[in-house]
């Protein structure tokens, strides 16, 4: 059976699908999407360097950009292998003259791109952005962009992609799967604005940064229609008074616009002002810290969100498809979601910041998972320790090469740049589950030096080098267990229920189930949650739980475990169900402080 979103039915004959602008927090006025019909070649592999394929003078078909060639909706829908190679090809004419950027959110995973023959740039991983400067000139341009992928066969980041899925492994994304777009530049262009917020409150700090260094001039809206401004040079920290703020927060997820000038170049952004850190819960002595928003503390709640839909995979159908989501699970009670093992389209994180739901940030896995299921079951089991240093251990991790740890690492400091400035990102994922991890430690000192307004889990799962804000445990099958006394960071129930129910008509594959926990029906499994959070979850409030992470927001492919069916048709737990019950795992905490 197909399954197809609702926003997926509409994707047929779409000349230009995804069609928001897809850097929100660095708006320009002029830009054209790229999306719609590219044509495409797929040739065997013929050199070591996608800059070296020979170009083909023929190609396949028509392919919609910027779906992978994996999935339905590119209009291709056939695997790719890492013996192949992947052409695309478009003519496109500019709509202004003077200098223009061609920009690429995401193409997976190595990459050239050729502009009327020549070589403009070469880019290595999947989940970044980058952008290429189309030389000026009249008339219509040329743009090939050739794709080498080895998905889970090499030891790049890959993440879940897998060229033979099931279980927990999904189907791969090659080539392009994020929007393609031009925007006008001027002579220095702004690259980076980031605002983050004193421990005051009562501002923001802004740092902007352009090509060259230069002045720069900065106003923020105020809500009453006033304007605070500040000025300075980039790479400056510019501070702008705020003195009555109004806070960032689920209940009040409130965004200050910012305009930005720098020479000939105006850009807009948007900031929260929002402070997260641990401390200790007011009235409370001898406990672990909570995790403080604002100084008040929350809960962290935030469900697993593996970003993949059945016509589309890794790339969202619509806008409309991810704000579903992240509405549903407000609608549900929770308080934000843990974005799993992948970076999702920027847009998805300015919907979050508008809907004031909070973010957990996974870095996505490359290397190889170090233990097998069983193996890692029994670790959790356990609660063994194991060290990520050593040669073995990192060979193990198949990171045993210099150079890939140098890439994990590089990208890694990569996606923090890129997201740090939204205020729905509250914590950082650097490793999960031992799936390439090496030098957890290392990569949390990285993220520290990188973003010290955040917090961190700096290894998911049960493989804790004892770094980290939390002490962070996976727990499936089992009965869910308090921390133990000699660790008091705050207790992070990082992964935890997996409830399978398959409902007939909206599966994937209606032979290959797989989940942790199975049910026949709705009831039964709102019966089962029900019964998993009051008699197990909440309970560990007093014994040190501040933050969870339930498996997961929609089924999967074979993954029937989702609050929803993999095409979003059908909510499986009732969601006045899941808020009563959120709703008293925060009340939990509060009563810590009674």
């Amino acid at each position: 059976m197909t399954l197809v979103t609702r926003w997926g039915s509409h994707l047929a004959g779409s000349e230009s699908p995804l069609p928001e602008y897809p850097r929100p927090q660095l708006q320009r006025r002029r830009w054209a999407s790229l999306n719609g019909t590219w044509r495409y070649a797929v040739r065997d592999r013929g050199a070591e360097l996608p800059r070296d394929e020979q170009i083909p003078s023929e190609f396949d078909g028509n392919i919609t950009v910027p779906f992978a060639i994996e999935t339905a909706a590119s209009g291709v829908g056939r695997p790719f292998t890492p013996d192949e190679v992947l052409f695309y090809q478009r003519d496109i004419e500019v709509p202004w003259s003077g200098r223009t950027a061609l920009n690429f959110e995401a193409v997976d995973y190595a990459c050239a791109v050729f502009v009327d023959g020549v070589l403009a740039a070469e880019h290595r991983g999947g989940y970044l952005p980058f952008t290429v400067d189309l030389p000026e000139g009249e008339g219509p341009r040329r743009v090939i962009v050739v794709v080498h992928d080895p998905s889970d066969s090499g030891n790049q980041q890959h993440g879940k992609q897998a060229l033979k899925p099931g279980g927990i492994w999904y189907t791969a994304t090659s080539g392009i799967w994020g929007t393609v777009w031009m925007e006008p530049l001027p002579e220095n262009a702004v690259t980076r604005v980031v605002a983050t917020t004193p421990r005051s409150r009562d501002g923001l700090l802004v740092r902007v940064e352009a090509e060259r260094a230069a002045d720069v001039a900065v106003a923020v809206r105020l809500p009453d229609g006033g304007v605070a401004e500040a000025s300075g040079h980039t790479g400056e920290e510019l501070r702008v008074p705020l003195p009555d703020a109004r806070l960032w927060s689920p209940s009040d997820p409130y965004l200050y616009r910012l305009t930005v000038r720098v020479g000939d170049d105006e850009v807009e952004s948007w900031a929260g002002v929002r402070t997260v850190e641990l401390g200790p819960i007011p009235g409370v002595t001898a406990e672990r810290p909570a995790v403080l928003l604002n100084s008040e503390p929350i809960l962290l709640n935030t469900p697993l969100d593996q970003g993949y839909w059945p016509e589309s995979g890794l790339t969202p159908p619509a806008d409309e498809a991810m704000e579903y989501d992240l509405a549903t699970l407000k609608r549900m009670g929770f308080n934000g979601a843990r974005m799993h093992i992948k970076i999702a389209s920027r847009r998805y994180y300015h919907l979050a910041d508008q809907l004031g739901m909070l973010i957990v940030q996974d870095m996505v896995s490359g290397g190889t998972p170090r233990t097998g299921m069983v193996a890692s079951a029994a670790v959790q089991f356990s609660d063994a320790h194991l060290t990520d240093r050593s040669d073995r251990a990192m060979k193990a991790a198949g990171r045993g090469d210099d150079a890939n740890r140098r890439e994990f690492l590089a990208e890694l400091a990569e996606m923090v740049r890129l997201l740090s400035p939204h205020p729905s990102v509250v914590a950082w994922v650097p490793f999960n589950e031992s799936w390439g991890q090496f030098d957890a430690r290392g990569a949390a000192t990285l993220v520290r030096r990188l973003d010290p307004t955040r917090l961190i889990d700096h290894a998911s799962g049960w493989f804790d080098q004892g770094d980290g804000d939390f002490r962070s445990r996976h727990r499936y099958t089992l009965a869910l267990k308090r921390p133990p006394r000699r660790d008091q960071r705050p207790f992070w129930l990082s992964e935890f229920g997996g409830y399978n129910l398959a409902v007939e008509g909206h599966l994937w594959d209606e032979k290959e189930r797989f989940g942790y926990k199975f049910f026949d029906d709705a009831n039964a499994l709102a019966t089962g949650i029900a019964a998993l959070w009051r008699d197990q979850l909440i309970p560990l409030v007093e014994h040190g739980l501040r933050a969870a992470v339930y498996t997961q927001v929609s089924d999967v492919e074979i993954e029937n475990n989702g609050l929803m069916t993999y095409d979003r048709a059908v909510i499986k737990v009732p969601v006045d169900l899941m808020r009563d019950l959120n709703a008293e795992l925060y009340a939990a905490l509060r009563a810590l402080g009674s």
